[in-house]
């Protein structure tokens, strides 16, 4: 039995020098993050994953607010990691991948890997939420009837049942920011995509590595898993893969 406050609960793991810092998806919730965070910690690293505001409450408080919110929480945890960390590698998934390419278009991290970041959705009719504002404050998720549920390994995972159209829209107007904003990025890049994906559409991948112009990036495309890769039984081959990108880029 799992308790929601335990599920959405911000969590840092002091180590070494060098810092991970893991952002959530959109609607969802540091869980979802820990089976990263807790190889990490293990390895040495320090290890940040806060709750973004507005998630892992309600929906009803989520939709007070907006990218600038979410964003400015990842700054404040940002700030705390540099009172240790000489180097701060930022880990998004979904949402948080796109979060965490913003802050590396304005140069607040020294590595940046996005897993499965939404530039393109599968279903094209989520790009056009902005036809919703002012008809109805949520939509609903189909085939979800709790807010907590466990995959087949057993690990939790909390988001919410409906999501706020405003915010949703926020998140839309930032996937169309920061798409026209990755030529910036200047630091070591790590662009997972998962070819299962059916949230979102493979081929962001490929948009986002292409707009990045410095040399030292890397798309990897990942076979048979789905959106939510860091729950997956690939967890532990996606931990490796960002050590062996931290290690070859002199980032450890």
């Amino acid at each position: 039995m799992y308790i929601k406050e335990e599920l959405v609960s911000p969590f840092f793991f002091p180590g070494e020098q060098t810092g991970i810092l893991l952002i959530h998806g959109f609607t969802a919730a540091p869980i979802d993050m820990k089976p990263l965070g807790e190889r990490f910690r293990d390895w040495g690293y320090t290890v940040s994953a806060p709750l973004l505001p507005g998630h892992g409450r309600t929906p009803e408080e989520m939709r007070d607010t907006v990218w600038d919110d979410w964003i400015e929480e990842a700054d404040k945890a940002l700030t705390v990691m540099r009172e240790t960390c000489q180097r701060i590698i930022a880990v998004g998934h979904s949402m948080g991948g796109l979060m965490v390419l913003d802050l590396a278009t304005q140069h607040k991290i020294d590595g940046v890997v996005s897993v499965n970041a939404p530039i393109v959705y599968r279903d094209p009719e989520l790009h056009e939420a902005y036809y919703l504002l002012g008809k109805q404050e949520y939509v609903y998720k189909p085939h979800k009837d709790s807010e907590i549920s466990v995959t087949k390994e057993g690990l939790p995972h909390f988001s919410y049942l409906k999501v706020p159209v405003k915010c949703f829209v926020s998140l839309n107007q930032t996937i169309t920011r920061v798409k026209n904003e990755l030529s910036k990025i200047k630091c070591p890049a790590l662009i997972i995509q998962c070819l299962e994906d059916q949230t979102i559409h493979p081929s962001s991948g490929g948009i986002i590595g292409n707009s990045i112009a410095h040399p030292r990036k890397e798309v990897l495309y990942w076979e048979n898993e789905n959106h939510y890769l860091p729950l997956s039984p690939a967890r532990n081959d996606l931990a490796y893969k960002i050590k062996q990108f931290i290690v070859k880029y002199d980032l450890d």
